[in-house]
């Protein structure tokens, strides 16, 4: 009986983490390399196409509302800030749409959004633990102090 529980725990953690490896992937693909890309982009067209592919990422993911942290819930940790944030970016990017590239006030504003977009926070991890984490580690422990009970109780 406790080779069968033992078994079950390490079959359990071995699904909980590829689970969560691949998720985590998923997730810092679509958002925290987006928030990157946005960073780094040469021109006002190419912010705006992966500020928008952020956009809709954080739609899919349901990052429009909640918090990155199971306790300790601040503005800092506020997904619906975040993705309001998100959202202004995209229409200041769509404001500069008329001004040359090559007008100082162009250039300004793109440089202003860069750092607007290196402040937000990369959130993928955080989420990935609100969401699938802690419930993967409550299970784990669990499985865990019944197998080390049944195993106990076997040399009793």
């Amino acid at each position: 009986m406790k080779a069968v529980l033992w078994t079950v725990f390490v079959l359990f953690a071995l699904f909980a983490a590829v689970f969560l490896i691949i998720q985590g992937y998923r997730m810092d693909r679509d958002i925290d390399s987006m928030i990157d890309r946005a960073q780094v982009a040469a021109d006002r067209d190419d912010m705006l196409q992966y500020t928008k592919q952020l956009e809709t990422n954080m739609e899919y993911w349901s990052m429009t509302e909640g918090h990155t942290a199971i306790m300790f819930k601040n503005p800092r940790n506020d997904m619906a800030l975040h993705y309001k944030a998100v959202q202004k970016i995209i229409d200041r990017l769509e404001s500069i749409k008329e001004l040359p590239k090559n007008e100082t006030a162009y250039q300004v504003a793109l440089n202003d959004l860069r750092g607007t977009i290196r402040e937000l926070p990369n959130p993928a991890m955080g989420w990935l633990w609100v969401c699938y984490g802690w419930w993967f580690l409550l299970i784990g422990i669990v499985l865990l102090i019944i197998a080390w009970v049944a195993s106990r109780d076997s040399f009793d």
